[in-house]
């Protein structure tokens, strides 16, 4: 595999081009600060949830105007060891769409309940789908706990075949949750979605290459994983369009300085790489299988360029090891590594 040494980076970065998923002032801001400028809140207190919203890893063009709605609210921090909301059997997430998004009638419109990485709901689904007008709701066949499949429900995957997004500008989406139909308690929060004019290009880890357990979901987690000292991180799978909404193959990561990667395609840069690492370690590297190659995606079987890349911690300092993947006028990709003595 193609090695690329980057070291701890204690710089100052500004990125190239801001994500349509969260547009950052990014001007002086480092790593640590771009990491939880994006995480939402650990709790929430008095039924308020934080609500993030996120064009779905599978497609290109999600928060496209006039594509189909396909997109991922989260409502928990995403970080595994945080617990997500436990849902009774009877209980309920419903999502409120603005009258913007047009609800074509063609159906095919589901809502996929995930515990914070993608590829993680439960298999078979322990809820129907309904969708009345612009209200689609969720609603549990079964209990969907924290501790059952994983850390509970944290996020609700809109992939809405019938629907399409309305014209570029910013959209609120309003989230409420009943976790048990026998409770007073509820949760609700809104949102804010970002609709672009056009697909920018957009780089998204999926679940699905990184080994068991799966299929069925739910998959290994590639956002968050833990190894004891001297072992390498399992392969992720990154997904890869360019702005054309074209599959973007052919882009391989290089070495340009000491914790600084650059992301080529036919000797251009394309984007960039950064790694946060504990105090004292410089033995630690990232590797690609080659160049993105074109694949179709899960679930949605859509082609896309397909980059495998595996992360090497160094084998003698343990701590929690960040990556950020920033494609050029697109989004960023977060993944954490906790190495443990």
């Amino acid at each position: 595999m193609e090695k690329l040494s980057i070291f701890l980076v204690f710089a100052v970065f500004v990125f190239q081009g801001c994500s349509e998923e969260s547009l950052l002032d990014t001007t002086d801001l480092n790593v640590a600060d771009a990491l939880q400028a994006k995480a939402p809140k650990d709790n929430f207190a008095n039924g308020e949830l934080e609500v993030t919203i996120a064009k779905a890893p599978v497609a290109p063009d999600g928060t496209t105007a006039k594509a189909i709605t396909d997109i991922v609210l989260t409502f928990v921090n995403p970080d595994p060891e945080v617990e997500g909301i436990g849902l009774k059997s009877g209980g309920h997430i419903e999502v409120e769409l603005p009258k913007g998004f047009k609800n074509t009638g063609a159906g095919g419109d589901g809502i996929i309940i995930l515990q914070g990485w993608p590829q993680s709901p439960p298999i078979p689904f322990l809820w129907t789908t309904t969708v009345v007008d612009n209200i689609i709701t969720a609603t549990l066949t079964s209990d969907y706990l924290p501790g059952m499949f994983g850390p509970g429900p944290k996020q609700a995957h809109l992939l809405l075949l019938g629907f399409e997004n309305p014209k570029p500008g910013k959209q609120q989406i309003s989230l409420s949750i009943k976790p048990d139909p026998n409770s007073m308690e509820t949760f609700s929060g809104v949102g804010e979605v970002i609709i672009m004019p056009k697909a920018r290009p957009s780089i998204h880890a999926v679940s699905v290459f990184s080994g068991p357990p799966g299929p069925p979901p739910p998959f290994f987690n590639p956002l968050y994983q833990t190894v004891t000292l001297g072992q390498t991180a399992r392969q992720v799978g990154m997904y890869l369009w360019d702005k054309g909404n074209e599959p973007f193959v052919g882009v391989n990561i290089e070495s340009i300085n000491p914790g600084h990667g650059r992301m080529v395609k036919n000797g251009s840069t394309v984007g960039h790489v950064w790694i946060d690492a504990p105090v004292g370690a410089t033995d630690y590297n990232l590797s690609t299988a080659g160049p993105s190659t074109e694949v179709n995606t899960v679930v949605t079987g859509i082609p896309t360029g397909l980059l495998l890349i595996e992360f090497n911690p160094d084998p003698l300092v343990a701590g929690n090891y960040a990556l950020v993947f920033q494609i050029n006028n697109g989004n960023t990709q977060n993944l954490f590594v906790n190495v443990t003595p």
